[in-house]
């Protein structure tokens, strides 16, 4: 699990933000920002969201799908992930591998919803592991309320229309659960399985 007490004093403020705005009769003018839409289940619409990429870059999750040197098919995989956490370093190689595997075709990256986290620890990691899957970080913890996910390793497959085909988990035993999905959804078919509880 992630940023708890973090999270829950952001939401307890948004609350009270929006609470006080409602008493003047004053509309709230974020009231289509990615923070107010949550998208927790397949067949949900994600919004164009905003997050930085481990350089400090600012990006969207329409850029990203319309990469056509990273992402040709439009497909979009995130995996929460941090680098201190135990059960991510049972997807760490796996994760990796998938995004070579896929590399140019689908976008599948690691996502740091954890406070605290800065890119010059996450980057240590991933030159101590040898690991090359892209990370996105959302340090605000953002993303992980959008997608509703409160454990490291959910993983959410996006496909080019901006559409969840798979929340859940990254695998499970001997079953590539994200990888299933990604097959999937690249013929245009259903996942096996789009629908599983996390487990982190």
């Amino acid at each position: 699990m992630f940023y708890d007490r973090h999270s829950m004093f952001r939401t307890l403020s948004t609350f009270l933000a929006i609470g006080s705005l409602l008493l003047l009769g004053i509309s709230s003018p974020a009231a289509d920002t990615q923070s107010d839409v949550d998208v927790r289940h397949t067949g949900d619409k994600v919004p164009n969201f905003k997050v930085r990429t481990l350089d400090g870059r600012k990006t969207t999750l329409r850029a990203i799908q319309s990469d056509e040197n990273s992402n040709s098919s439009g497909v979009t995989v995130l995996t929460f992930w941090c680098s201190f956490c135990g059960s991510c370093r049972m997807v760490d190689q796996p994760l990796s591998d998938l995004s070579q595997k896929y590399k140019g075709k689908v976008a599948v990256m690691a996502l740091d919803s954890s406070a605290g986290e800065e890119a010059r620890t996450i980057s240590k990691v991933l030159d101590e592991k040898t690991l090359t899957m892209p990370v996105l970080i959302d340090a605000r913890g953002e993303l992980a309320d959008l997608f509703g996910a409160k454990m490291t390793t959910t993983t959410i497959v996006i496909d080019s229309n901006s559409v969840i085909r798979y929340w859940g988990q990254f695998k499970h035993g001997d079953h590539a659960l994200a990888e299933q999905a990604i097959e999937a959804v690249l013929a245009g078919k259903k996942p096996a399985h789009d629908h599983t509880k996390e487990r982190g």
